[in-house]
């Protein structure tokens, strides 16, 4: 049989059109009217005297209606009779139903009736304030334009609910019937006229007709009844430190019945509760004042749970938790050994609960039982820092515990560090060959403390003298060494810089497996624009493996696709500059180049000739090169520049180093400040 089909929605209606042997027939559904209209075509009522029409259920293929037509003058015109069946004629049934007619012998598909109710298309949700007893209801539809949901006229639809775990015959109605029309609908609805039970009830939309004797679910959901807030905290001042106390605040509370009291339970880290106190209303908020000795002084993070008991007696736990961290925080811990003998031992953002009241340095030798001294900390800064200085009175290897005493008494481990006096450590300063990794070089020392950048001590010009740069990709490390006269040797390491290499740090291959997809550093000797040509770029735009582009400053070429350059940026602004991408200076995060700070992009942009060769390796973490690893500015969120970029006025970087949001900054004569 050849079928031809031809689909039509316009207002709801649908129309499918089939044929066989030159005789023809199509179905045309109204849904909004529910009827369904049967055009036959191509009939001869010298031959054809009489026609059946049957109707089957599309999904078990049973015939719910027929009828048999005499085909007459009467109702066929030019060949064509046209006919109609209703939801009526189908007992308003409503699902999808295929169109058969028979003429003689002849048995054709017309076409496929959809009378179902579009139940898919219907979303029902309630609000999400669970403590509200106000809430709205809403139906909507995701009928395309013009669709209809339920065929037929006379449709309306009515919310009804009942609490989970309990028969749907205990349902209520809370939302009274509306006509289903349109693409949505909304109820303004009081749950609690259904029942005030805490926890999950159930919903459903249920329409109804006036030709049915029930009504007929067409959707369903859930919603929950349970208390509700704007915010559960903490909260921590110098007066409330002062009484060795803190305070939990409930802000916002709402549930369906009126509170009477609410109570903060506490809990340990084994899901124990230790603690439990009754909050007092304050305004809009539920307040409890908690001293430390009720906690035993047990200085730990606590779950902090809140409980509602309302004007019918019913305790409900709050779904919002809260923490009370009363934890001590040991905060970083700094040795600075300086070339007097001296050492300054500095513990900055240390905090233990009701605040320290003194901190004190316990110095002995590492391994040894005797301590050798114990030195009282000065406070500065409002106790933001502990600062002593210790003197070095001999050479070797040493321990210092940072101890805090809380103001009732205890001693508290804070932190603990490891240094060592040497005979260095005694003001070298100048020139010194030393060994680093079984290799010997020659370092400048100020002050006892090796330089690792020489362009002022060695008076360097910019794009000549005889280098050799190494790159450790696995400590993110890139050495340049100089030629030295008195050796023949390049041993004389220049300047350090901490980079981040490409994110693929399996990869050992050179530079012939390199591609536009490829996010290693290659393996192997190169050299600085090893092309030949001048592939020096002030500015570059680079396609991203992801196929975007950002814009690198002070590149230099290596090979490939590499160069060395600063850390990318989205657009050419010096102030579009992500701070996170920033903040992974010094690990792998590249596709391939080798990115830098702005100030030693510049750099070697600037002073490394070309030809001067670039030897890339493997190398260690453990073993960054005999300067080391440069330690790495930090930036916040709203950073968005390189604190050593010699374009950002230094009275902005000031700012915001004062303000905590870079941890370092370089000025544009090339002081450093806060972070080497």
């Amino acid at each position: 049989m050849l079928l031809t089909l031809l689909c039509l929605l316009t207002a709801g209606v649908y129309g499918i059109v089939a044929q066989a042997a030159g005789i023809t027939a199509s179905v045309t559904t109204n849904r909004s009217a529910g009827t369904s209209t049967y055009v036959v075509g191509g009939l001869d009522l010298a031959t054809d005297t009489t026609m059946t029409v049957r109707v089957d259920r599309s999904d078990n293929k049973k015939t719910v209606w027929s009828q048999q037509i005499t085909l007459t003058e009467e109702n066929v015109k030019n060949g064509t009779y046209s006919g109609a069946v209703s939801l009526q004629d189908l007992k308003y049934d409503y699902t999808s139903y295929a169109v058969y007619v028979t003429v003689g012998s002849q048995t054709i598909k017309a076409g496929v009736c959809d009378f179902s109710i579009h139940q898919s298309k219907i979303a029902l949700a309630f609000s999400d304030n669970t403590g509200s007893a106000k809430r709205t209801v809403s139906m909507d539809s995701r009928e395309a334009a013009g669709g209809v949901i339920a065929p037929g006229s006379g449709n309306k639809v009515s919310v009804y609910v009942w609490q989970q775990g309990k028969a749907e015959s205990t349902a209520k109605l809370i939302g009274s019937a509306q006509s289903l029309a349109g693409k949505s609908l909304k109820w303004s609805v009081d749950v609690t006229k259904a029942g005030k039970a805490y926890g999950t009830w159930n919903a459903k939309l249920v329409l109804n007709n006036g030709n049915w004797t029930s009504g007929r679910t067409i959707a369903a959901t859930t919603y929950e009844i349970a208390p509700t807030c704007t915010s559960f905290t903490e909260k921590k001042t110098a007066a409330l430190e002062k009484k060795k106390s803190f305070q939990m605040e409930l802000k916002g509370l709402q549930n369906v019945v009126s509170v009477k009291s609410v109570s903060f339970q506490f809990y340990n880290s084994s899901n124990k509760k230790v603690y439990k106190v009754t909050a007092k209303k304050s305004g809009k908020k539920y307040i409890a004042k908690v001293k430390l000795k009720s906690l035993n002084y047990k200085l730990k993070l606590y779950t902090v749970k809140a409980v509602i008991t309302d004007t019918d007696g019913v305790m409900q736990e709050l779904g919002t938790t809260a923490e009370a961290d009363e934890q001590v925080i040991a905060g970083s811990f700094d040795i600075k050994i300086k070339n007097n003998a001296t050492s300054q031992m500095t513990l900055t953002g240390a905090y233990i609960p009701g605040n320290i009241k003194k901190v004190e340095y316990v110095i002995k030798k590492r391994n040894a039982k005797k301590n050798l001294g114990t030195y009282r900390a000065t406070s500065k800064n409002k106790k933001k820092k502990f600062v002593a200085t210790i003197p070095s009175e001999a050479t070797g290897k040493y321990i210092v515990t940072a101890y805090g005493y809380t103001n009732w008494g205890k001693k508290v481990t804070l932190a603990q560090k490891n240094y060592k006096i040497g005979k260095k450590n005694l003001g070298k300063q100048g020139w010194h060959y030393e060994k680093y990794n079984g290799k010997r070089y020659k370092f400048y020392y100020v002050n006892n403390e090796k330089q690792t950048d020489l362009t002022k001590v060695l008076k360097l010009k910019k794009g000549s003298g005889r280098y050799t740069i190494e790159v450790n990709r696995a400590a993110g490390v890139v050495t340049v060494y100089m030629y030295n006269e008195d050796t023949k040797k390049y041993d004389i390491p220049v300047k350090s810089c901490a980079v981040s290499v490409g994110r693929d740090v399996s990869t050992n291959a050179g530079a012939g497996s390199l591609n536009l997809q490829s996010s290693f550093t290659p393996i192997g000797n190169y050299s600085v624009c090893s092309n030949g040509t001048a592939v020096r770029y002030s500015l570059k735009p680079m396609h991203e493996p992801d196929g975007s582009v950002v814009y690198a400053r002070w590149c230099t070429h290596i090979v490939g696709n590499v160069y060395f350059h600063a850390i990318a940026v989205h657009s050419q602004s010096h102030t579009a500059l992500s701070y996170s991408t920033y903040n992974r200076l010094g690990t792998p995060a590249s596709a391939g180049c080798i990115r830098m700070t702005v100030a030693d992009a510049k750099w070697i942009y600037d002073y490394m000739p070309t030809g001067t060769p670039v030897k890339i390796v493997v190398g260690k973490s453990s073993k960054p090169g005999p300067l080391g690893k440069p330690a790495t500015i930090k930036s916040s969120y709203g950073i968005t520049y390189d604190p050593t970029d010699p374009a950002i006025p230094d009275s902005r970087k000031k700012k915001d180093y004062k303000a905590g949001k870079i941890t370092g900054y370089i000025k544009k004569n090339g002081q450093k400040v806060g972070y080497e």
